[in-house]
């Protein structure tokens, strides 16, 4: 037996869950990408399983050796990344993790489980000394002074089978439904 790598990792992603178009496609919104969308999910991607979750830590990763045995072919920054996230298409994504999910229990993931629920957990991601757009919220401190602004999100998962498995992120608070503008520059 083959001990894990990224590789595959990527494999068993394309072909056994069957996210290749989602990889290739994930909803890119950037007018002129330089850096493919797939080279940056996947970035992202790995991050996750490597435990490293600030983009600061990612553009560390890519810069270093471990590039190429990490299935990256070429660097960016921390700013690309940004960039990036903030212009993908969150329907593409909700779309990947439904289709994982069916195909999950259509291959009786779940037979075995006797408890399965959904998990509700609110967090908040970004931060910016003045606010931005609509889904800004002010975060104070003791004093009720602000000291910055974040977007807080909820997210609902998949719980009881072992595998804990994301279903859906969306912002939460006075203008999460509609907001106005995005939270660009």
């Amino acid at each position: 037996m083959s001990s894990p790598t990224p590789r595959h990792l990527l494999k068993f992603v394309t072909r056994r869950l069957r996210l290749r178009k989602y990889l290739h496609q994930p909803g890119d919104g950037r007018p002129q990408p330089q850096i493919p969308a797939s080279l940056l999910l996947w970035a992202l991607l790995v991050a996750q399983i490597l435990r490293q979750y600030s983009f600061h830590a990612i553009e560390a990763l890519v810069r270093s050796a471990a590039r190429k045995n990490l299935s990256l072919s070429e660097s960016f920054s921390e700013d690309t990344l940004g960039y990036f996230t903030e212009r993908l298409d969150p329907g593409a994504t909700r779309q990947a993790l439904l289709s994982i999910l069916r195909r999950a229990k259509r291959n009786k993931a779940f037979e075995n489980c006797w408890r399965i629920g959904l998990a509700i957990d609110g967090t908040g991601a970004g931060w910016r000394r003045h606010s931005r757009c609509a889904l800004c919220r002010p975060r104070r401190n003791a004093q009720k002074g602000i000291l910055g602004y974040q977007h807080c999100l909820v997210l609902l998962s998949l719980v009881g089978t072992g595998l804990s498995l994301p279903v859906d992120v969306e912002p939460y608070g006075p203008n999460a439904l509609f907001p106005s503008d995005s939270c660009s520059g």
